[in-house]
Order: structure tokens, then sequence, then C-alpha cells
């Protein structure tokens, strides 16, 4: 059985309201548990809740990303970032993925990405305009630029990501890793009539249909280690590092 961290009946969140994160141990309600499929491993499955759900959550249910879409993922490499890749790649969107490591594009491309921004490079932004074209309001290049930006990152990405969406374009965010209180350019918002849609964790039926398609090959839990619970602080320092590709696992 897979444990969803989340109490939806009595609240609190394992790991974070309630304890019970990196312990040999863990005690939840019955409620919480949701069934392993065949073919899909401890290891598997433990990786969905948070990221991938997370992604799920953004990408199908608030989002609605849909074929023939363009879609920039930004921080495509990382855990929630590499099942935006997969879940755009299946809904039959144009996935392109941004990662800072030029190491990591060959990983991302084998997931499906169409194309690759490695911006340590280039600023993504112009990036963009040079292989999709600058969006303009109408008239000449009113078909250019992207229909959907990924961006959990906030920052200085953030007044970037509006600038390169077409009319009508949307912004999908679930964090701010790289700073919650970015510079914004209302302009763009409104001459462009753009969409910002915030999506917040997952329900509990994101976790299944994950676990569907999993079942089914159609997607992976793209895991780039697993560590025995005593070395739990060196998986710590690698994502402090941002040294992972997806999904580091501890084991009890």
């Amino acid at each position: 059985m897979l444990g969803d961290p989340i109490n939806r009946v009595e609240g609190g969140l394992t790991g974070e309201t309630v304890h019970g994160g990196l312990a040999e141990y863990c005690r939840l309600r019955a409620h919480q548990l949701i069934a392993i499929p065949d073919g899909v491993g401890f290891a598997q499955a433990a990786a969905l809740p948070c990221a991938y759900g997370t992604a799920r959550r953004m990408m199908v249910a608030k989002g609605h990303v849909a074929a023939g879409e363009k879609v920039l993922i930004l921080g495509a490499s990382g855990g929630v970032g590499v099942c935006c890749v997969q879940l755009a790649k299946l809904a039959g969107a144009t996935v392109i993925a941004a990662t800072s490591a030029a190491e990591k594009a060959n990983r991302l491309r084998a997931l499906g990405a169409d194309d690759i921004i490695d911006y340590a490079q280039e600023d993504f932004a112009q990036a963009v305009y040079a292989r999709y074209g600058k969006p303009a309001r109408r008239g000449p290049g009113s078909d250019c630029g992207l229909d959907v930006v990924v961006n959990y990152t906030g920052g200085d990405t953030w007044t970037k990501s509006l600038r390169i969406l077409r009319v009508g374009g949307r912004v999908l965010t679930c964090g701010a890793t790289a700073g919650y209180d970015p510079a914004e350019d209302i302009r763009y918002i409104w001459t462009f009539e753009l969409q910002i849609l915030g999506s917040n964790g997952w329900a509990r039926e994101d976790v299944t249909a994950l676990l569907d398609l999993m079942q089914a090959g159609k997607l992976q839990a793209v895991i780039d280690g697993t560590f025995p619970l005593e070395h739990a602080p060196e998986a710590l320092m690698r994502l402090e590092n941002r040294q992972v590709f997806g999904k580091l696992v501890v084991t009890p």
C-alpha cells in the first residue's frame, strides 16, 4: 500500500504538520492508504504523491494542457519538472524543457522533450523569440510565442514568462523556489489576456491516475538515487546542491 501524506478527513500533512517524515515507521489513517497496482514497485510509488501528484494537478486538472500546444517547462529536470515533461508529451503538446545543466538535456529528450533550452548558456526568453517568434497582439507575430509556461521558480524568470506567451496564453505555477516576490509587468497580463493559474498540492485522484499510467507503461517514476535511512543527510545535501535529476528515495 502507498500512504497518501495528506489526511483529507482530519487534516494535516505527514512530514510537515504531522510527524512522520524520514522515519523507519510512520502511522497513517486507513483512509490515507492507496493500493499499489501490480508492476509498480514501492520506490516508484513513493516518488509519486508530492512531486508527481503536484505536477498532474497543475498540468491536467488546472492547466488543461492539450494537443498541439507549445509548452515551456522551467526547472524541467527537478521532481515536478520531469513529470510535467511526460504529462505534456502524453497530452500531445510540443514540449520545450529548460534546464541549467547541459548533461541533463539528453535525459529530458528521452522523457519526451522536443526542444531544450539551457538557461545557463542563453536567456530563455530570447531563445523562445529566436525559435518560436516574438508574440504580438495582432498582425505579424500574432501566431508566435508559446501557449503555456510552467513556472514554479518565480524570481527573475516570472516577467520573462509573461512576455513569451501568445494571446490567451497560460502561466501554470505551484511554487516559488527562486523567490516569492518577483517584479511584475501587468501590461502583458491584460493586453495579451493571459491566465495565471495556481495549483496547490494534489488530490487523491491525481495519485491513482499516475499509478494507472505507470502500470500501463506510459509514465516513468524518474529516480536518480535510493538511499538507506541512515544516509538521508547525504540525500538532502544532493537536493540542496541541485545534483538531482528527478527524485531521490529514502528507504527504511
